[in-house]
């Protein structure tokens, strides 16, 4: 899996943080993704014309610093950038364990924490890479490596043999401008049905719509995960009604769930029918707003990623392939506000954790009721109205 291996090395450096030359990055790594890193640096480094800082960590501490430079004579750095490859954390559900933040992340239930001022300025992003842990959780016990870059090919696309750089950047404005036209239409309440869903929700004040990609204030755009096709609505907690089946395997805890219904009142789950009870209790008891909505993630439903029915179990790639009901905390990328006494006025969930459940399909229809009582169809059979 050489190859593939150096395909999504380049992958990472061009598409994801889309570096330019003189910027300077620097890659975070563990044992795991130690070897993969040296390849993403020396492509970077190639690319950017500056040494790539190489940081080695183990339990939170760093262990090594390594500079690898290009190979010609290296330019002046004119900017910064980051990238944290990670490796996939095998958890294992104890009804006994803590809820606290150590566990929760391992289970990849933990919610980003809201800082109000937090302002992305400089290109960063994530990258799991393939290894025999992570490649057991998908496939099953004894499964190896090479099937899960396969897959993770064929799902991000770094298999192609030409790289366009071009499709990622009218994805960028794609986005762009259905968010820009989203939050224009001040949408008041929200519509969503399907032969799996029937719900009512509500958008929340304080926020606006937005994307996983980002721009940044200077114009410069990267992505901090690939795929990206999502459109986020952050909801009002506080209401909300209906139910949903899922419609995708999806991890829950420390396993892939391939079926759950959920029934919610007043914001709340009121019902949550699974393969084992006790994964609902454990989540729904994390703290008060954890079975609260918290957003609306909508994905065409014709996508490269939309056509893989497995789960990756990791939620910043398993979104990707359809749209999602999410229950606890919110993306903090998306608050507006500047004081944090309004986050609960403005019906942000600021949960602790955060479960992203797939509830898309090619039925799926959303309408949307603006504050002048109109009533727009944004999301027909699957897709994006052409308006949007």
């Amino acid at each position: 899996m050489n190859y593939l291996a150096d395909r999504y090395a380049y992958h990472i450096v061009h598409r994801m943080l889309r570096l330019e030359e003189g910027e300077k990055l620097t890659v975070n790594a563990n044992e795991e993704t130690i070897g993969f890193s040296h390849k993403v640096a020396h492509e970077a480094a190639e690319t950017t014309g500056v040494s790539v800082s190489l940081v080695s960590i183990e339990n939170g501490r760093v262990q090594s610093v390594d500079e690898i430079e290009p190979s010609y004579p290296a330019k002046e750095a004119k900017g910064n950038a980051m990238l944290h490859l990670a490796s996939f954390m095998k958890s294992e559900f104890r009804e006994d364990e803590e809820n606290d933040a150590i566990n929760l992340q391992k289970h990849r239930l933990l919610a980003d924490p809201i800082i109000l001022d937090r302002r992305i300025s400089i290109p960063w992003a994530v990258a799991y890479v393939p290894d025999a842990l992570w490649a057991e959780y998908v496939y099953g016990s004894g499964a190896t490596t090479d099937q899960l870059y396969i897959d993770l090919a064929a799902f991000l696309g770094f298999d192609d043999e030409e790289t366009d750089h071009d499709s990622s950047a009218t994805t960028a404005m794609t986005l762009a401008m259905r968010c820009r036209d989203l939050n224009s239409m001040k949408i008041k309440a929200l519509h969503l049905e399907s032969p799996s869903l029937c719900l009512d929700l509500y958008p929340s004040t304080g926020s606006l719509t937005g994307t996983s990609a980002v721009r940044l204030p200077n114009g410069r755009f990267f992505y901090p995960s690939l795929p990206c096709e999502d459109i986020i609505i952050p909801l009002d907690f506080r209401k909300g009604d209906g139910w949903f089946k899922s419609t995708l395997p999806f991890r829950f805890f420390d396993r892939p769930f391939n079926s759950v219904d959920v029934r919610i009142k007043n914001g709340r789950i009121t019902g949550f029918d699974c393969e084992d009870a006790k994964y609902a209790r454990r989540f729904m008891n994390i703290d008060e707003k954890a079975s609260s909505l918290s957003e609306l993630i909508l994905c065409d439903n014709i996508t490269r990623s939309s056509s893989f029915n497995l789960s990756f179990g990791i939620p910043l790639l398993d979104r990707m392939r359809t749209s999602e009901i999410v229950f606890g905390g919110t993306s903090p990328e998306n608050i507006t506000l500047r004081d944090g006494k309004e986050l609960e006025a403005s019906g942000l969930n600021t949960s602790f954790a955060r479960l992203e459940i797939p509830a898309g399909s090619r039925e799926l229809c959303v309408t949307a009721l603006t504050e002048d009582g109109r009533e727009t169809l944004i999301y027909e059979n699957g897709l994006f109205a052409s308006e949007i």
